[in-house]
């Protein structure tokens, strides 16, 4: 070990003289000369010129005061131990940073400066060289058992915190979980002091700590004492936490932790958190095992720190993958064309709406084809030149805007695009590139041309159509009316768009604005409302309108107008009118004729049959006579047939008088008379269950007759009539059934109208009648209460049913 001093000669301290030669007095009386000396020369070592005078001094006079006790003992022959000093100022030099050569250093450079005051002291003054060889003995043996325990102390800490970093390197080596990492630097920490037997680290979380690893405290241990290490920026010690009132935890408390050490994380000067190590067995730890910790601690505050950096920035480089995964997938599957172009003009980037819009892949074309590679062209469908082209121009540094032009897809289509082209700037500004973005506008031109179209078909519509057409909206305004409903409502066209119903005509808003406003919230249209209005155009009469509402609804299905069509049927009114009263006319007339027919008819039936029973009629008269009884009887039954038909529309219905009748026995009856009249014929009669009920049995007789007769008018000669009877409890059904053609489904429909036919067409009519045969039959059905009905088919042949109640309603519950 070398130790080095500089030559005092120009600075020569001044050496006190007393009583007192020896060397333990001297080292007692001239401590601050020795110091000074000391600190001047030791200033020359690297690690202690960034030391501050307290730092450097450290325990130096406690040391020189044991020195000297140590000294002293060469006299009385007791001497003292140096105690722990040794170990506590090597263990501080380690902290700082010495390495084992300037420790001993120090301690050489200390006893030169001891030495070689002491020896000027000495000569001046003439001391015992016996006694003074025996202190310097003791001196120099003092110093080596110093140099000797912190050799010791020094090289056995710096042993155990290599082995705790190298564990602490390892912990963190290949560890991406950070909470995983500062689990095993607990354990590492608390396996590496015996007398530590808990560990917490709380990290800075804004304002607060929070504990992120715990080995054998609670989370909140040390609350209050961790918050002070954290604003004092300086390790503290309790010696008795557990008792200590800085300690508010009573987990801490119960816990009975006696030595509690903590120690601030910083990291260039920012604070990250604080390390805490209690024992239950020791009040106090070694100054070794504080070092050891705080070196632990401060490797761990980088290892935390780059960790945490690095799961940081593993953490941003994948959110920007992601984010650049969603950006490209945003791109790609955009509904615009995304086209990018380098500043070289080669396209970079070409979407899949690009390649749809033009037909093609991207590939690495010069910017002179892609007019021919893509078949751009303008709206006139000219090729587009280069200078022309958006993409090119934004190269240019150009920035273009809502342009448009074509594209001729190999497949031989024409698109029409809109788009917009800028250029793509380094944060430097200088030019990167450039991007297009472009949309398909051919459908919605397409729409848009169709929308005119269908408008101004829409327009012609309104200015032609001989009946009166509007749209209104939901605010009840005209947005579309026509010439004809204009001139009806008596405003002209223009005074009329933009303005309400009520505006308009206010008069006839209250009939008018329930109804669209229904349609508006039904969404159903309202068909045929028939109004009476006064009418403008004709001043004092009211006029009659049939008016249909209608939504009218956009391509989401939401009712978005109402339309109305208006159409004047006044004259048509007056028309119908006057054709109803001359049709009443005409049957009352007839009604009138046919009763007034009925007494000279009469006359001629009984004059006719008298001279049939007379003896005195020639014989070549009687066949005349008969002809006239026939055609009497004929025009008989033709008269009370138009008398029915009078009744039956002007009359309300014909009159029945309904009394216990039995249906079964008045059928077979009818039918036996039929077959009289045409013997070569067969009527058969099925009758099933109880046919009794009360009905007029005349009207009854005559329903029966005239289905009879019309069955065998309009069935094959040869071919039966089947009449059914049967009950089905309140009523009786009766059907007649023939195997004639069958009847057109056109003429079933009005097959009960008067003066018509019920067979089938072109079918020859055996006999003459006026055709109201089968409505004399509805009209006494419906007196009775029931119904009557037809169905006809070749399979089945024509059936005609009748559906009869037991009991004739009252008159006013009669069908109508």
């Amino acid at each position: 070990m070398h130790s080095h001093l500089s030559p005092m000669a120009s600075h020569e301290p001044a050496i006190a003289t007393g009583g007192r030669h020896r060397l333990c007095d001297f080292i007692r009386d001239q401590r601050d000369l020795i110091l000074e000396e000391w600190e001047r020369a030791v200033r020359r070592i690297p690690c202690a010129r960034s030391l501050s005078h307290a730092g450097l001094l450290n325990h130096l006079p406690e040391l020189l005061e044991r020195v000297a006790s140590v000294v002293e003992g060469a006299h009385d022959g007791e001497p003292p131990s140096l105690e722990d000093l040794p170990e506590i100022h090597a263990t501080q030099r380690l902290d700082v940073g010495f390495d084992l050569e300037q420790v001993t250093r120090e301690y050489a450079l200390l006893r030169t400066c001891v030495l070689r005051l002491y020896g000027r002291h000495a000569g001046r003054d003439g001391h015992d060289v016996e006694m003074l060889l025996a202190e310097v003995e003791r001196f120099n043996q003092t110093f080596d058992e110093a140099i000797s325990v912190a050799v010791s102390r020094y090289t056995r800490a710096h042993e155990r915190t290599l082995v705790a970093l190298d564990r602490i390197s390892e912990a963190a080596l290949g560890t991406e979980d950070l909470d995983a990492f500062l689990t095993r630097l607990l354990r590492v920490v608390l396996e590496t002091t015996e007398s530590v037997d808990s560990v917490t680290l709380l990290l800075r979380e804004g304002d607060f700590l929070r504990a992120c690893a715990s080995v054998g405290l609670e989370e909140d241990a040390a609350e209050g004492f961790s918050g002070k290490i954290a604003a004092e920026r300086r390790p503290l010690e309790l010696r008795s936490a557990a008792s200590d009132p800085r300690v508010r935890s009573e987990n801490l408390r119960a816990r009975g932790t006696r030595a509690l050490y903590g120690v601030p994380l910083i990291a260039e000067d920012e604070l990250i958190g604080v390390a805490l190590m209690g024992s239950r067995t020791t009040f106090e730890f070694s100054n070794e095992d504080k070092l050891l910790f705080r070196t632990m601690v401060s490797r761990a505050t980088g290892l935390f720190v780059q960790t945490r950096l690095r799961l940081g920035e593993r953490a941003a480089r994948e959110e920007m993958e992601t984010r650049t995964r969603l950006f490209n997938l945003v791109l790609e599957q955009s509904a615009d064309a995304i086209i990018l172009a380098d500043e070289q003009g080669v396209l970079r980037f070409f979407n899949a709406e690009a390649e749809r819009q033009h037909g093609v892949s991207r590939g690495e074309v010069p910017a002179q084809e892609w007019t021919r590679t893509f078949g751009l062209m303008s709206l006139e469908e000219r090729a587009l030149s280069l200078e022309e082209l958006p993409l090119y121009r934004a190269l240019q540094g150009e920035t273009i805007t809502d342009a448009r032009w074509k594209v001729r897809r190999p497949d031989g289509s024409v698109r029409i695009l809109n788009g917009t082209a800028s250029p793509v700037r380094r944060p430097d500004g200088t030019l990167a590139g450039a991007v297009l973005t472009a949309r398909d506008e051919t459908e919605r031109l397409w729409r848009e041309a169709e929308q005119a179209e269908t408008l101004a078909l829409l327009d012609s519509l309104l200015a032609t159509a001989p009946i009166g057409l509007s749209f209104v909206d939901r605010e009840l305004r005209y947005v579309r009316i026509n010439r004809m409903l204009a001139d009806l409502n008596g405003v002209p066209v223009e005074q009329s768009l933009g303005r309400t119903v009520r505006e308009v005509i206010p008069q006839e808003a209250h009939h008018l604005e329930p109804l669209v406003r229904q349609v508006f919230e039904t969404g159903e249209p309202l068909r045929d409302v028939e109004v009476a209005l006064p009418s403008r155009a004709d001043v004092g009469r009211s006029h009659h309108y049939l008016v249909s509402i209608y939504p009218v609804r956009d391509t989401r299905g939401e009712v978005r107008w109402v339309g109305a069509v208006v159409v004047d049927i006044t004259e048509r009114q007056r028309t119908e009118e006057e054709l109803r009263r001359a049709a009443e006319f005409r049957e009352r007339f007839l009604g009138i004729v046919s009763h007034d027919l009925r007494n000279p008819l009469n006359a001629i039936l009984l004059s006719a049959n008298m001279l049939m029973c007379s003896d005195d009629l020639p014989a070549r008269h009687l066949k005349s006579v008969r002809r006239i009884v026939t055609s009497a009887e004929r025009m008989a039954r033709m008269i009370g047939e138009l008398l029915d038909f009078t009744r039956g529309r002007l009359g309300g219905g014909i009159p029945v008088s309904p009394r216990p009748t039995n249906l079964r026995h008045l059928c077979r009856h009818v039918l036996e008379e039929l077959e009289a009249g045409l013997p070569g014929r067969e009527l058969r009669l099925d009758a099933v269950g109880d046919l009794q009920g009360a009905w007029d049995p005349d009207r009854l007789a005559q329903v029966v007759g005239n289905l009879g007769k019309n069955a065998l008018d309009y069935s094959p000669e040869g071919t039966p009539v089947r009449v059914s009877l049967r009950d089905e409890g309140d009523t009786v059904v009766l059907e007649v059934n023939n195997a004639g053609p069958p009847i057109p489904r056109a003429r079933l429909a009005a097959i009960f109208e008067p003066f018509r036919r019920g067979g089938a067409e072109g079918t020859p009519h055996p006999a003459s009648g006026l055709g109201l045969g089968l409505f004399i039959v509805e009209q006494i059905i419906r007196a009775h209460g029931g119904s009557v009905s037809v169905r006809s088919s070749a399979e089945e042949g024509t059936t005609f049913t009748v559906r009869l109640p037991r009991h004739v309603p009252p008159r006013s519950e009669a069908a109508p």
